[in-house]
């Protein structure tokens, strides 16, 4: 069987050490590190590039079955807020056009974008149930550059047919157990398994589609409203980070 070839950026982080794990048995990687190259595997394909050198990543995306974009402004503390925001420009906005416009140039059909539920924060800080139909209300600049990024796919989307699936990652500190106590309905914890289940389900969804979806393991009812996972590609938590409420 040939498995299809995935280019991961900011494969280093958490959540691209917990899809390399889990899915190394489904896909072949080509891995985007920023500075430093982790432990990998011998069939694993190396690229050593910032996601703000547009030349880089066309050509880092050329060959590949669909984009897994993970790579994010890594923002330290003490840094000033302003050398954190130009990070974020660099970073989240620019780097993330660059990895759209590979995509296009390179004709690869899906891209997987991660974004966060900061992109609806202000919601979830008044008490509200966040849904993916919402209009957007960041509740950082890190919110509003995913909000941005996923304005950009849905436009890939409509304009040159790309499949684009925007995941808002809640809570994921890459473990199988909660790494905290939450009440009933209100858990915002992701297990390494479920966000792995979420990005395959996006992956192998059979049509072209656009899709935002909430990623929170089970019992999250009274903070995010995930149906539309389900409803568009097959997507269901298996792990439990609160009761029901």
């Amino acid at each position: 069987m040939n498995r299809r070839k995935l280019l991961i950026t900011g494969a280093a982080g958490k959540v691209g050490t917990a899809i390399r794990d889990h899915l190394r048995d489904r896909y072949r990687f080509r891995l985007l590190f920023h500075s430093s190259v982790p432990e990998v595997q011998p069939e694993d394909e190396i690229v050593l590039s910032d996601l703000a050198d547009f030349e880089c990543m066309v050509e880092a995306g050329a060959g590949v079955d669909a984009i897994i974009h993970l790579g994010i402004a890594n923002g330290r503390r003490g840094y000033p807020r302003a050398r954190y925001a130009q990070m974020i420009m660099e970073t989240n906005i620019r780097g993330t056009y660059n990895i759209f416009e590979s995509a296009r140039i390179n004709g690869v059909p899906r891209v997987i974008f991660a974004s966060t539920n900061h992109v609806t924060g202000f919601y979830e800080k008044e008490g509200q149930i966040s849904r993916p139909d919402a209009p957007v209300r960041p509740d950082s600049m890190y919110g509003v550059s995913k909000a941005y990024g996923e304005a950009l796919g849905r436009y890939y989307h409509d304009a040159f047919g790309m499949s684009v699936y925007c995941i808002r990652i809640a809570n994921f500190p890459n473990t199988e157990t909660p790494n905290q106590e939450y009440s009933p309905g209100m858990n915002r914890w992701l297990s390494s398994r479920d966000m792995a289940e979420l990005t395959a389900c996006c992956l192998e969804a059979p049509h072209p589609r656009f899709g935002i979806f909430y990623a929170a393991s089970l019992g999250s009812e009274l903070k995010f409203d995930m149906d539309n996972a389900r409803d568009i590609v097959g997507w269901q938590p298996q792990d439990r980070g609160a009761p029901s409420p």
